[in-house]
């Protein structure tokens, strides 16, 4: 029977999710069972409300669905979210393994770093010859940097030599704080410089060579430096980094195997470990492992289609940020994207899904932050279905179907990745890649997805602010602009197709009244009241306006005499509701005039015409209304 595996990951950890995967599709193929990854881009040097809206991804897993759950503990930089999931897993029966942290009652799959980061740190002293080590770590207080930093210092110690806290710095594991602290660091130096800096990561230890340089001073020819993952970015640099292999593919073997044995009734927790071993690269002075130059030369002779590609995927991004640039609502948005992505897939590939809570695009004039907690209960719906290349509609998405129309196919194996769509710590939805599409392969997941984001961002504060300008604030009725922008074009395209519409007054009646006796919050309430029995009784297409204080107008396409005579009923029937109800310490009543325009017998007249003939019935109605309550009165 077919299976479903979770996996939860960070996708700033490319290589290590990469060689995960490939450990897995042997399992996948034996078990059959289809991998669905829950990929963040947390990173601790992120603004925390960033953070939290990408660690809230994992919040879409829930675990029931899935017959085995794996967790990259360790790498999707929250220990938090990390034991939330595996013990929501553990409480449901679900089989978890937690990848890093050993977690009570949960089994583990952990690297044996120190076995590899010996063998480094050994070749170095007995390769190399070194004596000054200065280490970079990641955090003072993440696991991994104390377990690097320990291997380090015990080897100093063992061969008699002075490592101090002195010898220390921290990188924060990313680019941009490692290139200010060695611009911090050389300064320090003053040219006295350590013979290795041993990073705890690859990405620092490409900042590090690369901040080096400007300074003159060149790997290995000056300074050895080492890395730690064994990035493919790293074994493209240059200098090639000499690394520590963790060996994910034959962790992520072992998972499986975990969960497969939990799935036929053996649950013993158990507590596995996987060895690292050092790679000799060319930052440390070694030749290496590898023909780095025939890499090389591969590597220039794809550069152009790179480039090409590049240029094409911006290109695509460009169009489709210029096309929601003043998108006027959600079905004209939903409509616009999957005609982009019926035609432009490339890097998407055949498998491609955008998921959404539609209130984030309809209901623009509140704040997001009412926004989420008004909708906090509210599905999500599908933007955007590819299915094999093919734009698909009408497929059912919820909590638990999160890939739009998903079904176990029997003998196929697919992978699915879910990347999270927020604004700040508010999730409005998801997208959903299949089978490792050029996104996936080329690793460029985080900006397309970035801008991606801004370009929905931009829409949804562009359609707020032309609301604002269109709406009237109090009862959300289009203003006399909004009039002017939208029921003109309506009476146009009614007269280009010869169909009559309702042209339709409707103004409060002693309105003055319940305002000087009740006070204008009742008046106020009285403006809603009507507004309301005027929405629920009048189409979607139709334009609703506030074209004075208690004066409103509707214009309603593909409207005969018959519909407007009911419209008008149905609104003055809701109102009949209401004062039965006794909700009001007053009667609403409204005066209604309308016409229903004649494209064929009057084709050249204009609207404005019709709102005064609509006008001068309401008027007339509501005079004698008046005369026959003074009467009762008198």
């Amino acid at each position: 029977m077919k299976k479903k595996i979770a996996v939860c990951a960070n996708g700033w950890n490319y290589d290590m999710l990469l060689s995960a995967l490939e450990g897995m599709k042997e399992h996948a193929l034996k078990e059959d069972f289809d991998t669905f990854v829950f990929l963040s881009f947390a990173s601790y040097s992120e603004h925390v409300d960033l953070m939290r809206g990408e660690l809230n991804i994992y919040e879409l897993l829930d675990p029931a669905d899935y017959d085995g759950v794996i967790v990259f503990s360790t790498s999707i930089n929250s220990e938090e979210d990390a034991l939330n999931i595996c013990k929501k897993a553990k409480a449901l029966n679900v089989p978890v393994v937690s990848i890093g942290m050993d977690i009570e009652g949960i089994h583990s799959v952990s690297v044996n770093n120190e076995a590899g980061m010996r063998e480094l740190i050994d070749h170095l002293f007995n390769v190399h010859n070194i004596k000054r080590p200065f280490f970079i770590g990641g955090f003072p207080d993440h696991v991994d940097s104390i377990a690097r930093l320990n291997v380090l210092k015990e080897a100093c110690k063992e061969r008699g030599i002075e490592f101090t806290d002195n010898s220390v710095a921290y990188g924060r594991w990313n680019n941009s704080d490692t290139d200010m602290l060695i611009d911090k660091l050389v300064k320090e130096w003053n040219g006295n410089y350590p013979d290795a800096i041993v990073c705890a990561n690859d990405i620092m230890a490409m900042s590090t060579c690369s901040k080096l340089q400007e300074y003159g001073v060149l790997a290995p020819q000056d300074i050895i430096v080492t890395g730690f993952d064994n990035l493919s970015e790293g074994k493209d640099f240059y200098p090639a980094l000499s690394s520590v292999e963790q060996n994910y593919k034959e962790i992520a073997k072992k998972a499986c195997e975990i969960i497969f044995e939990e799935i036929n009734g053996d649950s013993t927790v158990k507590r596995e470990k996987v060895e690292s071993y050092f790679y000799c690269g060319e930052s440390c002075g070694c030749k290496g492992e590898e023909d780095y130059s025939s890499a090389r030369i591969l590597y220039c002779r794809h550069s152009y289609k790179r480039d090409q590609d590049s240029r094409q995927l911006e290109q695509n991004e460009r169009n489709i940020r210029k096309e929601l640039t003043d998108m006027p609502s959600y079905s004209a948005l939903k409509k616009t994207l999957c005609e982009h992505y019926k035609d432009n897939h490339q890097f998407e590939g055949e498998g491609f899904y955008i998921c959404v809570k539609k209130d984030f695009f309809d209901d623009v004039l509140i704040s997001e932050d009412e926004l989420w907690e008004k909708s906090k209960s509210s599905g999500m719906e599908e933007l955007v279905s590819l299915k094999n290349g093919k734009i698909v509609t009408g497929l059912n998405v919820d909590a638990h179907m999160i890939v739009p129309g998903y079904s176990k196919t029997p003998g196929e194996t697919h992978v699915y990745f879910f990347m999270p769509m927020h604004s700040l710590q508010h999730n409005y939805g998801y997208v959903v890649l299949t089978d490792f599409p050029y996104l996936v392969k080329d690793n460029i997941l985080y900006p397309y997805m970035e801008k991606l984001q801004q370009s929905l961002k931009l829409m949804r504060t562009n359609l707020r602010l032309k609301t604002l300008y269109e709406r009237d604030q109090m009862t959300g009725l289009y203003n006399r602009f909004g009039y002017e922008q939208k029921a003109l074009p309506l009476y146009e395209a009614s007269i280009a197709r010869k169909e009559s519409m309702l042209v339709m007054f409707v103004d409060i009646n002693y309105m003055k009244n319940i305002n000087d006796k009740f006070g204008h919050l009742h008046g106020d309430k009285a403006i809603k009241t009507v507004v309301s029995a005027i929405n629920d009784n009048v189409s979607d297409n139709s334009i609703a306006v506030r074209f004075g204080g208690d004066e409103f107008l509707v214009i309603s396409p593909d409207c005969d005499e018959e519909k407007a005579s009911k419209i008008r009923g149905s609104i003055m029937d809701r109102l009949d509701s209401v004062n039965g109800s006794k909700v009001n310490p007053y009667d609403i009543s409204v005066s209604i005039g309308y016409v229903v325009t004649s494209p064929v017998t009057r084709p050249h007249e204009i609207l404005q015409e019709y709102i005064k003939e609509a006008d001068k019935i309401m008027y007339e109605i509501k005079k004698e209304m008046h005369m026959r309550m003074d009467r009762r009165k008198r």
